[in-house]
């Protein structure tokens, strides 16, 4: 079954959040993932071959079959932020806040974006998503007040918005040059700029025909021209008398 049209030219929330949430962030385990496995104390006192095997540690796997490194408390690691919002939701870690989104590496993009007209800061391209998702899920984990970080966020969001629209002016039917733009940020422009490249595309298709149009009009009418004045030369010779002709 095809999905609907104006499903085929964007992600859905559903989708983007998806592909956001398989990249690594760095947590703070709570939990240990090394265990004894099998026997009490006094069973592997009287057999120390079996004290390596008893302390052996086992794997917490993702459901792809791959495995996590062992897990020390507070030890960071890096896991998918999938991982690390279930093992925040069971209390078994914290998230370590990335360094852009904090109060100053955010006023650090926003004096970039304000001195480079042209230019967007190097936001990572998942900034808009993951910031909402942990504002939302591990708010007490941040250093920085939520409702300070929200208003910087949307600074830059419509800061942003605005060079994108004064990129416009340099689009044409095949290129469009915008670096450093986020993958919410080209979901949201990605059906409008699609169908103004459609537009350009077709005009510049138009100009093309027409022109060759124009041209082969007027080589059309040169050669019309050509044949009348051959003709009218001929009527205007046989006009002449014979004896005119002669010296």
């Amino acid at each position: 079954m095809s999905l609907p049209g104006r499903l085929q030219e964007t992600f859905s929330p559903e989708e983007v959040q998806f592909i956001v949430e398989n990249q690594k962030i760095k947590i703070f385990p709570r939990i240990t993932t090394s265990k004894k496995r099998g026997g009490d104390s006094s069973r592997n006192n009287n057999n120390n071959n079996t004290d390596n095997e008893d302390m052996s540690r086992w794997r917490m796997l993702t459901m792809d079959g791959r495995a996590l490194e062992n897990m020390i408390v507070m030890k960071s690691t890096e896991v998918t932020l999938w991982l690390a919002l279930l093992l925040k939701q069971q209390s078994k870690c914290n998230i370590i806040i990335p360094e852009w989104l904090t109060i100053k590496g955010l006023d650090l993009m926003l004096q970039y974006e304000k001195r480079n007209i042209e230019r967007f800061s190097a936001l990572p391209w998942d900034w808009l998503v993951v910031s909402e998702i942990l504002f939302k899920q591990a708010a007490d984990d941040f250093n920085d007040p939520i409702y300070e970080l929200r208003n910087r966020i949307q600074d830059l969001k419509e800061i942003r918005q605005m060079k994108v629209l004064q990129g416009l002016k340099n689009l044409n039917e095949s290129h469009m040059q915008l670096d450093n733009l986020g993958l919410l940020e080209i979901n949201e422009l990605r059906p409008f700029i699609v169908r103004v490249m459609d537009k350009l595309r077709q005009i510049h298709a138009s100009g093309i025909d027409t022109t060759e149009t124009e041209n082969q009009d007027y080589d059309d009418d040169n050669d019309i021209g050509m044949g009348t004045m051959i003709s009218s030369d001929r009527d205007a010779s046989s006009s002449i008398p014979p004896n005119a002709m002669s010296f």
